[in-house]
């Protein structure tokens, strides 16, 4: 029979190696989470494990809850904190910082995750007009975080829209088209008197919140930027009031998925330092 290799015991250095390891794994994880998973060779794999399954069937659920994101790196969903938006989106555009690149920094991800959370969850009269301008140019460099749109006490419940499937898109183009063949943005009421407006503005809206950038118009943005005064009365509510007030707590299983994934990337970096 195969003899059984005998086990070896670690050599003082060899010891010294793993306790070093784990050392830079602690202050990895206690300094600057993000910073972890940057340094890990796959950042999606870190934001999976941020994953929280979401109830509506759409397209956009495979991404980190915002209020996990603000527990990790610090800061608060607050829609009346302008200055912190401001500041947020002054860090980004500053040259220097190097923030319009995949290749970017854990302070350039965290202040965009600050733009981001409060650009999709607070009511576009609370937002400064330049960050809804400006957070699409750097989008594409980043990876959203899931929150819903604050609960609107006057609206129901959007119809749903089917973001992946055959002809959506095609339908969206058909709404965008609606409200400027109608003049939905002509008065303050036009948007609010006409039934085309209504139905063209909320499906608009449902989509733009619950569906993945790829399944809508590229102009759907600029539509519902252009068209949310003028149809701000008749807007509804892309998620329930329930999952509303949920986005904004990281609890339970949300919450103990960030902490581990922020410690097997501290440990996964550190491992690999100790092992150079």
């Amino acid at each position: 029979p195969k003899a059984t290799k005998p086990f070896a015991m670690p050599s003082r250095y060899g010891v010294r190696k793993i306790f070093a390891a784990f050392g830079t794994a602690f202050v990895l994880l206690c300094s600057q989470p993000a910073a972890a998973h940057r340094a890990s060779d796959s950042a999606s794999t870190f934001r999976t494990l941020l994953e929280e399954e979401h109830d509506h069937d759409h397209a956009k659920v495979d991404l980190p809850k915002c209020a996990c994101l603000a527990a990790a790196e610090g800061w608060k969903i607050d829609c009346s904190a302008t200055a912190a938006m401001n500041n947020a989106l002054t860090y980004l555009e500053t040259t220097s910082n190097n923030c319009k690149t995949k290749d970017h920094s854990a302070e350039c991800e965290k202040n965009f995750n600050i733009i981001n959370a409060h650009h999709d969850h607070c009511d576009h009269g609370e937002v400064p007009e330049e960050i809804e301008k400006e957070i699409h140019e750097f989008e594409g460099f980043y990876t959203d975080c899931q929150i819903e749109r604050e609960w609107y006490t006057l609206g129901g419940v959007c119809d749903e829209v089917h973001c992946e499937e055959s002809g959506t898109k095609a339908e969206l183009t058909d709404a965008i088209n609606a409200l400027e063949t109608n003049n939905c943005n002509a008065t303050a009421s036009s948007c609010k008197d006409k039934k085309a407006c209504k139905d063209a503005f909320q499906k608009i809206l449902m989509a733009h919140d619950t569906c993945d950038h790829d399944d809508v118009p590229t102009e759907i943005e600029k539509a519902l930027h252009d068209y949310e005064d003028a149809c701000d009365s008749i807007r509804c509510n892309t998620a329930t009031k329930a999952e509303a007030e949920n986005s904004l707590i990281c609890s339970g299983a949300a919450a103990a998925t960030t902490r581990g994934a922020f410690l097997l990337a501290a440990i996964a970096v550190a491992s690999t330092l100790a092992a150079a």
